[in-house]
């Protein structure tokens, strides 16, 4: 028998912050990194104006990371949760009420994003879910960041198939899944499930919503 499952974007759909970014000052504060972290932020921003795909913004990301244990990475990830996740006012509140209430009706509740594991396990380990699917790090046999990510990548179409791929491995009825995204990237994502769910009422995705009739979820507290 196939079960339905719930799936999440996380960043401005369940937290208020964009993580990677929010966790990436973290971390140069923690490592002194506060010149690196400049330097990016610096080239990020002429990529994002250039028209950059997303796809490319995600790998200049995780090269900032190259030859970082993961074991450091995961340290200060807990650690990042712990300073500012662990508080009510730094979740959008209707999206968990929602999480919460598809895990008592027993579905599979999973988290799909572009961020990282070591940023999501500690906000997953907190809401319960099921599963995550993240960022695929590739990490050499140290334990050491290659500074390159795998495929999927969990954004855009690659989100998609990534939900895909977990749904056949994992029995998956989507007819009878829901997804919940705040954005246009996430609409490849949404539109494979029975139950598409737009989380915020004032964004582009709510107007594509509300023209494809999908639900809106309001936020309960506008994202910051």
């Amino acid at each position: 028998m196939k079960s339905a499952a719930a799936f999440f974007d996380v960043d401005e759909t369940l937290i208020k912050m964009k993580s990677m970014f929010h966790f990436y000052q973290y971390w140069s504060d923690v490592c002194q990194w506060q010149e690196k972290h400049q330097h990016f932020t610096e080239r990020f921003r002429h990529a994002l104006s250039a028209g950059t795909a997303r796809e490319e913004l995600n790998r200049m990301y995780y090269r900032e990371f190259a030859g970082v244990n993961i074991n450091d990475l995961n340290r200060v990830g807990e650690n990042w949760f712990n300073n500012f996740l662990q508080h009510d006012e730094a979740y959008i509140s209707s999206a968990v009420d929602a999480l919460r209430q598809h895990k008592s009706l027993g579905y599979v509740t999973v988290f799909i994003s572009g961020s990282m594991l070591p940023i999501l396990k500690p906000l997953g380990e907190h809401l319960g879910v099921d599963a995550i699917l993240s960022a695929p790090l590739l990490i050499n046999s140290s334990g050491i960041l290659t500074g390159e990510i795998g495929e999927p990548q969990t954004i855009g179409r690659g989100k998609q198939r990534a939900l895909l791929e977990f749904s056949q491995k994992n029995t998956i009825n989507l007819t009878k899944s829901y997804a919940y995204g705040d954005d246009l990237s996430d609409i490849p994502m949404l539109e494979v499930t029975g139950y598409p769910v737009c989380v915020g009422a004032d964004s582009k995705l709510a107007e594509y919503a509300l023209q494809n009739k999908w639900t809106i979820l309001e936020q309960n507290v506008p994202a910051t």
